[in-house]
C-alpha cells in the first residue's frame, strides 16, 4: 500500500544537503548570464541557511541526550521531599532538622567548593583508606573519592552516619540544585546590572552568543577542526589579555570576583568591591551565616564557570550547556585540578592568587595565624606548557586564621605578590596588588597538604 501524498518526508542527512551545495556550487562558471548567476547564488544561500538550522538542530538534540545520558548513569533513588523525614530512620533522633542542615550545607558546597557532584555516587561509595590526595585528579575514581571528603567535611556530623540514605543524600543534592537556581537567576537578573557595564547584550540567547562568544573563548572551526571553546583562550578569565594566555593574570578578571561578591553578601556585593567598600548588609547572607573569612580553590573556580555561563547563551545552568554545548562540569575538574596541583607544587601564580583574591574580598581578615591551628565541544587542548612552565614561589606566607565554622583547607595560605604583576585598575586595588605581607620558609609538601586536608576549618 502506497504513502499518502501528504506524509512528511524524512530529513535530510547534512552529508546530502553538503553535496548539493557543491552541486550548486560548480554550476557557477563564467560563461553564466548575471541572472543566472544571480540565481544560484540565492539558491546557494537558502541551502546553506537550511543546512545551518539543520546543523543547530541536531546539535540542541545532542546535547539533550548528553544530559539525559549524564543523569540516567546513576539514578538516584528519590522519595519526595516531604516523605524523606517521615520515612527516615527510626535512629535518627529529629530528621525534620537532619533534612534541613544537610540542605544548607548542600547550598554552601555549591559555591564554595563545586556546582556539580563529580559523580551521582559520591553518596554511595566507601571511603577509600589508601586514597593518595596527590593522585585525585588522575582517574574518575580518585575524583569521586577526593569529592567524597570534601562533602563529608560539610555534611553535619550526625549526618555522615546516615549520608548513603535517601533523607540526606537527597537534602544534600537538592541544596545544591536550589542553590545553582538561586544563583543563575541573580547572576542573569538583581546582581547584573551591578557587575557588568552593560546589560543590553544579555537580554537574549542569541545576543549573548553575538556579543561574547570570543570573550568567552569561542575558536572557529578550520579545514582540520571543528569550531569549540577553548578552556583557556578565553580572555573572560584574565585581568589582562593581549591575545596570548598568561597564567599570571589567569582567574584575576574583576567580573570572577564580583560574582563570588554577589553570591556571598547578596544582590549588590559586588558594589565598591574594589574600592574597599563592598556592601555587607545587615540581612544574612552566606558570608555571614558561615563566617567566611578567605578564598577557597573551589570558589574561584566556580567563578569561573560562572561567568563563562553568563555570557553564554546557555539558558540554564546545567552540566552540559543546553545550547553551547559547553561541559561546565568537566571545565570544572579541569581548572580545579590545576590550582590545586600548582599549589601543592607551591606555583607562585597559585599562590599570588588566592592571596590577591583575599586581599580584595576579605582585607581586614589578613591576621597570621599558627598552621596547627583549628558551542562548541569540549576538546584536548596542549596546555602542559601554560601551568608547567610556571616558576615555584621562593616564600610562603604564614597561614591565616580559618573561621571555627566552615570546612577545612586545601589550598596552601597565600603569600606576597609577584613584582610586576598587578593588573591596571584604581589606585586602591593597586595598592592592594602591591601590599606585603610577613613572610616565612615555605613548609614542607606533606605540611602544605595538612594545611589544605587537615582539621580544622574553612579552606579548602
Amino acid at each position: 500500500m502506497s504513502e499518502s501524498s501528504n506524509t512528511t518526508p524524512p530529513p535530510r542527512s547534512p552529508c546530502r544537503a553538503a553535496d548539493d551545495l557543491l552541486d550548486l556550487a560548480l554550476q557557477i562558471t563564467p560563461s553564466k548570464q548575471p541572472r543566472a548567476l544571480r540565481d544560484l547564488r540565492l539558491n546557494l544561500q537558502s541551502r546553506a541557511n537550511d543546512l545551518r538550522d539543520d546543523i543547530s538542530a541536531m546539535k540542541r538534540r545532542l546535547t539533550d541526550f548528553e544530559n539525559q545520558a549524564v543523569s540516567s548513569q546513576h539514578p538516584r533513588k528519590r522519595r519526595k521531599r516531604l516523605n524523606r523525614a517521615a520515612d527516615a530512620d527510626e535512629s535518627i533522633e529529629n530528621p525534620n532538622s537532619l533534612e534541613d542542615r544537610t540542605r544548607e550545607k548542600g547550598r554552601l558546597f555549591t559555591i564554595q567548593e563545586a556546582l556539580f557532584l563529580v559523580d551521582d555516587s559520591v553518596f554511595e561509595v566507601d571511603e577509600d583508606e589508601d586514597f593518595d590526595e596527590s593522585a585525585e585528579f588522575t582517574t574518575d575514581k580518585n575524583k569521586i573519592q577526593g569529592q567524597l571528603r570534601q562533602v563529608l567535611r560539610y555534611l553535619p556530623n550526625d549526618a555522615k552516619p546516615f549520608r548513603s540514605t535517601t533523607l540526606v543524600s537527597g537534602a544534600f543534592a537538592d541544596g545544591m540544585s536550589g542553590q545553582r537556581s538561586t544563583t543563575s537567576n541573580r547572576l542573569r537578573d538583581t546582581s547584573l546590572a551591578k557587575i557588568v557595564d552593560d546589560i543590553k547584550p544579555f537580554a537574549t540567547s542569541s545576543s549573548r552568543f553575538t556579543s561574547f562568544s570570543k570573550l568567552i573563548g569561542y575558536q572557529p572551526g578550520t579545514e582540520t577542526r571543528e569550531p569549540f571553546y577553548s578552556k583557556l583562550d578565553a580572555p573572560i578569565l584574565y585581568s589582562e589579555w593581549n591575545g596570548q594566555k598568561n597564567v599570571s593574570h589567569l582567574f584575576r578578571n574583576d567580573l570572577l570576583l564580583k560574582i563570588y561578591a554577589s553570591l556571598i553578601r547578596g544582590p549588590s556585593g559586588a558594589v565598591g568591591l574594589f574600592d574597599g567598600q563592598s556592601k555587607r548588609p545587615a540581612a544574612k547572607t552566606i558570608e555571614r551565616m558561615h563566617r567566611i573569612r578567605c578564598t577557597l580553590p573551589g570558589a574561584i573556580t566556580n567563578s569561573a564557570i560562572l561567568a563563562i555561563w553568563l555570557h553564554s547563551a546557555d539558558t540554564t545552568l546545567t552540566e552540559i550547556g543546553d545550547q553551547m554545548s559547553i561541559n561546565y562540569r568537566a571545565r570544572h575538574s579541569y581548572y580545579l585540578q590545576n590550582i590545586v596541583e600548582a599549589l601543592a607544587s607551591n606555583k607562585a601564580w597559585a599562590v599570588d592568587l588566592l592571596a590577591y583574591w583575599d586581599r580584595t574580598l576579605f582585607p581586614d581578615a589578613d591576621t597570621p595565624h599558627d598552621a596547627d591551628g583549628s558551542a562548541g565541544r569540549e576538546i584536548e587542548e596542549d596546555d602542559e606548557d601554560f601551568f608547567g612552565s610556571a616558576q615555584p614561589l621562593l616564600h610562603a606566607q604564614s597561614p591565616r586564621v580559618r573561621s571555627s565554622t566552615s570546612p577545612p583547607p586545601r589550598r596552601l595560605t597565600p603569600s606576597p605578590p609577584s613584582p610586576q604583576r598587578a593588573p591596571a585598575a584604581s589606585s586602591s586595588r593597586r595598592e592592594r596588588e602591591n601590599s606585603v605581607s610577613t613572610s616565612h620558609g615555605s613548609p614542607s609538601r606533606s605540611r602544605q597538604r595538612s594545611q589544605r586536608r587537615g582539621e580544622g576549618h574553612h579552606r579548602r
